[in-house]
């Protein structure tokens, strides 16, 4: 279940960047109307409000976990046992947010430079569905051949190729977003990283892998996120029908993905500890789920500031 659910979680971001770049194609030859306007503020309004009782329901239930076991309870928060972890743990935990850090990092730079591609879109405005295949299964061959490398000196170089691949094609796809402004993708970054800093936190101060018992809710989440983004690429976001499904996509996914990132976390976290120190750990392979969560919700993030914009 766990590998399924770090391997399927990489798909959305394509789908909602093709609905996204694809739209933004329509309404450039669209005439608006009244109605247009009228709809999509209220499916903002429903995805806004959805987002912030999701917001209460989780600060509520991280609290009643927090409040429920003590300092002696058997399953303590990661944060906790940390002061008894051996060296090699602290290591592996580093060494795994040192390459997501690397990642994005390196994603973002290859958005600057290609924020003038407009082949790229092009391309997925005019073949959504051939660009999407493509593009999706580039990023499972280059996954599939990293994670199936030992982490081991001589093969270093290919894994560091590999990945430099994956954020390279994903900072790309997202290139052409930066033309909704400088400020509004800075802000979208803010949020972004405000929230995976505060989903980590929780996840660290949380009981003992509390949150790996959630892949059932997550798989069936993920099910109706990605049939909405998928449909959002041939779907306008207006109307009862698109604009309802646009509110899954974007809104459900930001709620989806953070669940993800609390899941992501202590997944890591056991994998670091239940690895005994003898065998190899691959922190590039490791980080390549909390990254393509992050990315996912600053997708949406995104996407939320530039509809506000339009109205």
């Amino acid at each position: 279940m766990l590998s399924r659910l770090q391997g399927l979680v990489r798909g959305p971001v394509f789908k909602t960047c093709f609905a996204t770049l694809r739209t933004h194609a329509r309404t450039t030859i669209q005439t608006p109307v009244a109605r247009k306007g009228a709809v999509e503020k209220d499916w903002h309004f429903y995805g806004k409000m959805f987002l912030a009782g999701s917001a209460v329901v989780g600060g509520v239930s991280v609290c009643a976990i927090g409040l429920k076991h003590d300092a002696l309870d058997v399953e303590v928060s990661a944060l906790a046992r940390s002061i008894i972890w051996p060296e090699y743990i602290t290591s592996r935990i580093k060494s795994t947010y040192f390459y997501f850090g690397l990642g994005l990092a390196a994603t973002g730079g290859t958005m600057a430079l290609t924020k003038n591609f407009t082949g790229l879109q092009n391309i997925l405005a005019r073949h959504p569905i051939m660009a999407m295949v493509g593009l999706i299964g580039a990023q499972i061959a280059i996954n599939g051949i990293q994670h199936s490398l030992p982490y081991t000196s001589e093969n270093m170089i290919p894994k560091y190729m590999l990945a430099a691949g994956l954020y390279g094609m994903i900072g790309t796809l997202l290139g052409p977003m930066m033309h909704l402004g400088g400020p509004m993708v800075t802000r979208a970054a803010m949020y972004t990283g405000a929230l995976v800093s505060g989903l980590t936190l929780a996840a660290m101060t949380a009981p003992s892998e509390k949150y790996l018992q959630m892949s059932g809710p997550l798989m069936m989440g993920f099910a109706a996120v990605f049939a909405a983004s998928v449909a959002t690429a041939f779907l306008p976001p207006t109307g009862t029908l698109g604009g309802g499904v646009y509110m899954i996509a974007v809104y459900g996914g930001v709620v989806l993905f953070s669940a993800l990132m609390l899941y992501q976390t202590q997944s890591i976290i056991q994998q670091c500890e239940r690895t005994p120190h003898y065998m190899n750990y691959d922190p590039i392979s490791a980080s390549i789920g909390i990254y393509m969560s992050t990315i996912n919700l600053f997708v949406r993030i995104l996407s939320i500031l530039a509809s506000g914009k339009k109205k």
